[in-house]
């Protein structure tokens, strides 16, 4: 079962070699203690963990990563543009989310799909019956830590091994997405 009832689930992607969206979930009561945590591993005055940037950091961070309560369910699709496999993978996790009952979705703000994210969310949720049991955000990185997680998953998966095998502890499930 990728999601819990009431969980929240934060999204974010990656695009090199495939289209990855990584969705993390943790009960809403655990938020403020995650974020408190991952907010403590950022370096100097940086505003967020970003996990291309991390360098020789990456391996500790996802030890510590491992220590928090968070799934991880990674969506991928092949041999599509971004224009096809983005909507295809939100339409596919909104489905299990409204299907296991989770609660609120938040994904990385990225205005210029932030429009065609919002279109693809709702009709999802019509063909569902999820309009009014699912709430859905688009939040910049900077204010939402738990972006960070998802991001440093997506980085992962994305560069294959030895980092998907490093990251796969929090990974709950991996969804492949075939067709549009």
């Amino acid at each position: 079962m990728s999601f819990g009832r009431g969980e929240w689930v934060f999204v974010d992607e990656s695009k090199a070699h495939g289209y990855y969206i990584a969705a993390a979930a943790v009960a809403r009561g655990d938020i403020a203690g995650i974020e408190k945590r991952l907010r403590a591993l950022r370096m100097g005055n940086r505003s967020s963990l970003h996990f291309h940037s991390e360098g020789n950091r990456r391996a500790k961070l996802l030890h510590e990563f491992r220590q928090m309560d968070v799934r991880v369910t990674v969506y991928v699709m092949r041999g599509y543009k971004d224009r096809v496999a983005r909507p295809a993978l939100l339409r596919a996790l909104v489905g299990d989310m409204v299907a296991n009952g989770a609660q609120h979705l938040v994904l990385e703000r990225d205005e210029s799909v932030e429009v065609w994210d919002r279109r693809t969310i709702r009709e999802r949720l019509d063909a569902v019956g999820g309009l009014g049991q699912l709430a859905y955000e688009h939040k910049n990185r900077n204010d939402q830590p738990m972006l960070w997680l998802a991001d440093a998953v997506a980085w992962c998966y994305q560069k294959g091994n030895p980092w998907k095998a490093k990251v796969q502890p929090i990974v709950s499930e991996v969804i492949t997405v075939d067709q549009p």
